[in-house]
């Protein structure tokens, strides 16, 4: 049975440039972590830090076995460290910003 299809440019440069019109907003910074990095810490799982005004941090931890939410605080401190080294790692947001409009353009040539 041939493996499924992850769709093709067009699909790619739709999200590219959904990417890049997020991105685009004051809300919202992305940041792009090179390939080449030593940073390894955040590739052992996604997580989600959720900051709200009348409750404590809380933290959602994704795995491909199981998926956690919890407000312990040595928990959420950890997670925090880890997202911070990653930003140390991460180019800027305007940077970040022009390689995925740069991307974007790449697939569009291809469509």
């Amino acid at each position: 049975m041939p493996a499924p299809r992850i769709e093709g440019p067009e699909v790619m440069y739709e999200q590219l440039d959904h990417l890049a019109t997020v991105a685009d907003q004051q809300n919202v910074k992305v940041q792009i972590v090179p390939h080449d990095t030593c940073c390894t810490t955040g590739l052992m799982s996604g997580f989600v830090l959720a900051q709200l005004p009348d409750a404590p941090t809380a933290v959602s931890i994704e795995s491909a076995g199981e998926g956690e939410v919890s407000a312990d605080h040595h928990l959420v401190t950890a997670v925090w460290d880890r997202y911070d080294r990653i930003r140390a790692e991460a180019h800027r947001p305007g940077q970040s910003l022009e390689m995925i409009k740069e991307a974007r353009d790449q697939w569009k040539q291809q469509t």
